[in-house]
C-alpha cells in the first residue's frame, strides 16, 4: 500500500514540474514597476504575440512606456501591446502640469 501511494504522489509531482516548465515557456511575465496606483487592470502573464490589453486611469499627461515593445491607446485609459518573447516591465510616468491644475 505504501508502494502505490509512494508512486501516486512521485506521478503527480513529475506531471506538477512537466506543467510548470510548460507554462513557464508559454508565457512571460508583466510587471507594474511605476504608476501602480494609475492601472485599474494588467494581467501578470501572457503569451508571446498576444495582444495585451492594460486599462488605466484616464491621464491628461502620461505615457506608457512597456520594454522591448511599442503600444498604442486604443482610447483614452485603454492601451494595447504586443507581448514580445521576454518579460516585459511597464511603467506609467505622469507629467505634473506646471499650472497647478
Amino acid at each position: 500500500m505504501k508502494k502505490k501511494i509512494a508512486v501516486i504522489v512521485c506521478l503527480v509531482l513529475a506531471l506538477a514540474l512537466v506543467g510548470l516548465l510548460v507554462f513557464q515557456s508559454a508565457y512571460r511575465k508583466i510587471t507594474v514597476v511605476s504608476g501602480k496606483q494609475f492601472v485599474d487592470e494588467c494581467p501578470r502573464f501572457a503569451r508571446p504575440g498576444q495582444e495585451v490589453t492594460v486599462t488605466t486611469a484616464v491621464i491628461d499627461d502620461g505615457e506608457i512606456y512597456v520594454n522591448g515593445t511599442d503600444g498604442r491607446y486604443v482610447r483614452p485609459g485603454v492601451y494595447v501591446f504586443t507581448m514580445p518573447d521576454e518579460d516585459v516591465q511597464l511603467k506609467i510616468n505622469v507629467v505634473a502640469n506646471p499650472n497647478g491644475a
